[in-house]
């Protein structure tokens, strides 16, 4: 099952930058003609090091494939059809562009429309930004609005989503003539061709084409209404991030020197309640916590009481990451290619803790808040956020590929606030299922490949 979860702001009508005539949805993500439950154990298997790439792309679960390009394959395209979007002529109309997709990176444009507005990331609203494309790892939310004033629009044009091939690296994609996924727009109320009587035939006259696969102007985007950053960081916390090849020559996602490997009997929050009940003084810890958890494989950093928290995401890779933090929003600081340069760059004291001068505030004033940001090939980001939200949320990259293969850890926020938590018995009696039967769907484990030289 997939599909959106919308959550409307009581005052939204209010906060409105520009009214609009309707409120669509637009569903992106790459498409695999094979199951993820096998592209999943051929990328993990000794040997692979690279993700599998995706076949083809669809909007809001829809496109049409040619099948000629797929001869080995069982295709009729026949009954396919594209997603269509209706907007009414003589008004604005927000569309909400979720990136649900696995791997692929989007630049998503529309024909006639050499311009649009961007005015909501990742669920904050911000000024609206005139912008020629939308750039969206995966994970990513972005509102755009248009307008349909033009007398001259014909009756339909093309919303285009790219495939950014060359956000993979070294991969190329496997039919290099399918690289992006289309929808309709029909501009309704115009004396022309219904939309069940005629497609588009609009061609791609926005001449953009971003190279690029990093997040868009981060400090151009200026939430509203204001949020200014806390000025002093209690932890800063720093994280190498890369996949590397290990033992048994099997590739795997890291976060400094450890690789996520989740207890599927016994989590870590049922772990954490059970251990505070017990009064355990291991699950007290503060930062890393490496007395009730084997940071190897299970990284968890504690604290106590609210906290403000830096990451410092430092990336060995050539290929980008989008993390994407459970439970909190993030304000992104800033970014840059190369080595993190120093807080005192950005007019911070060491570790966060402050800015060197008072009254030079404008890293903190009113920085870019969303819930997934990207660290790009070779680059570093700057995150800040505030642990007051009680519970162990998960942080990881939201490329699939990478986080099934390690590259997550765990936040427990506000640990003294859930002494007295309990879990229910109806997730303990989950938990107690065969291990078979957890397993399913789940990554296979290291052991699979252990003791078979050639990786069987």
């Amino acid at each position: 099952m997939v599909g959106p979860l919308i959550v409307h702001a009581k005052d939204e009508v209010d906060r409105r930058p520009l009214p609009y005539a309707s409120d669509q949805v637009v569903m992106i993500q790459d498409w695999y003609h094979d199951p993820s439950a096998g592209l999943l154990k051929e990328s993990l298997s000794p040997g692979s090091e690279s993700a599998p790439v995706p076949d083809g792309a669809l909007i809001n679960g829809a496109d049409v494939v040619d099948c000629s390009r797929h001869p080995d394959r069982r295709c009729d395209s026949s009954q396919a059809r594209y997603s269509v979007f209706n907007l009414s002529r003589g008004g604005y109309h927000r569309l909400r562009l979720l990136n649900v997709g696995a791997y692929a990176w989007f630049e998503v444009t529309m024909d006639r429309q050499l311009n649009f507005l961007i005015s909501e990331i990742d669920g904050v609203d911000i000024m609206p930004s005139p912008e020629r494309s939308a750039v969206m790892p995966p994970g990513q939310r972005f509102s755009i609005t248009v307008n349909t004033y033009v007398d001259e629009e014909p009756a339909a044009v093309w919303l285009r989503a790219r495939i950014m091939s060359h956000c993979f690296g070294e991969n190329p994609t496997p039919d290099r003539d399918v690289r992006e996924a289309r929808a309709v727009v029909r501009y309704t109320g115009l004396d022309r061709p219904s939309a069940e009587e005629a497609l588009p035939t609009t061609d791609k006259d926005n001449d953009v084409f971003t190279t690029e696969c990093r997040n868009m102007h981060t400090r151009l985007y200026v939430p509203e209404p204001a949020r200014p950053a806390p000025a002093y960081a209690h932890h800063s916390y720093y994280l190498r991030v890369n996949v590397e090849i290990g033992d048994w020559r099997l590739q795997r996602g890291f976060l400094n020197r450890s690789s996520y490997r989740p207890d599927r009997k016994s989590p870590t929050l049922h772990r954490l309640l059970d251990g505070l009940a017990a009064k355990n003084e291991v699950f007290e810890a503060e930062g890393v916590n490496e007395k009730a958890f084997d940071p190897s494989k299970e990284l968890v950093i504690s604290h106590g009481e609210v906290e403000v928290i830096d990451i410092i995401l430092q990336n060995f890779d050539e290929m980008n990451h989008a993390f994407h933090l459970h439970g909190h929003q993030m304000f992104v600081l800033a970014n840059g290619h190369g080595y993190f340069p120093g807080y005192e760059h950005f007019g911070l004291k060491p570790e966060g803790k402050g800015l060197i001068d008072p009254e030079n505030s404008s890293i903190v004033a009113n920085p870019t808040r969303r819930d997934v940001t990207a660290v790009e090939g070779f680059g570093w980001t700057l995150i800040r956020f505030v642990a007051d939200n009680p519970g162990a949320w998960l942080f990881h990259c939201h490329t699939v590929w990478h986080s099934e293969s390690g590259m997550a850890m765990q936040f427990l926020s506000r640990v003294n606030d859930m002494r007295g938590w309990s879990v229910p018995q109806q997730s303990r009696e989950m938990c107690e299922a065969p291990a078979e039967e957890l397993e399913k769907g789940a990554p296979p484990l290291d052991s699979t490949w252990f003791g078979h030289a050639d990786g069987r």
